[in-house]
């Protein structure tokens, strides 16, 4: 199995170099390029000028010196599995099951039922929803879907929540990016 590795949070953005200072907001994108997997940080001049081919989720993010420990932001997680549905690169297949994992975990998604044909599935739906989700189900050890979990947790480090609901349309505030086709 293919190693992942995620780039922490930097304190400069990735294109003009420009330092964050503490509390200052950016923006953090997921991109996949071939079979890996990265994390950009951008000040948001940057991000609004760009073009990112491979960009599947993005995020603000605030500098922040505090260390926190573990801490996930489960809402976000939810969003970046929904749009990970339909994407067949191995990768993320593997990142939605991790994080399908997680969420049922958390009880944000509850099991409905196994299926096997054609492939092993896991049919979940989410809590007073009638809609039903497949994930395919990947053999990952329990020490690699620790690791992952770890890892998504520093990939998503001093994120701060996108403020709606998965299938709803952006606040009027946020740039049009966010919730459209364009940040898939």
């Amino acid at each position: 199995m293919p190693e992942w590795k995620f780039a922490r949070r930097r304190d400069r953005c990735n294109a003009c170099e420009s330092p964050f200072d503490e509390g200052t907001r950016h923006v953090s994108t997921l991109s996949l390029a071939g079979e890996v997997l990265s994390r950009e940080d951008l000040c948001l001049a940057c991000w609004e000028k760009s073009s990112r081919p491979g960009e599947i989720f993005f995020w603000y993010t605030r500098r922040s010196d505090e260390r926190r420990g573990l801490r996930l932001d489960l809402p976000m997680l939810e969003q970046l599995f929904h749009r990970l549905e339909g994407r067949g690169e191995e990768r993320m297949v593997e990142l939605r099951y991790v994080l399908c994992l997680l969420l049922m975990r958390k009880k944000h998604l509850k099991l409905v039922r196994i299926t096997r044909d054609p492939a092993q599935a896991m049919i979940v739906r989410r809590p007073r929803r009638d809609e039903s989700i497949q994930v395919l189900v990947r053999d990952l050890k329990a020490e690699r879907i620790d690791e992952l979990r770890i890892e998504l947790a520093e990939i998503f480090d001093g994120a701060e929540a996108i403020p709606f609901e998965v299938g709803e349309g952006p606040p009027a505030d946020l740039p049009p990016r966010i919730g459209t086709a364009a940040a898939l």
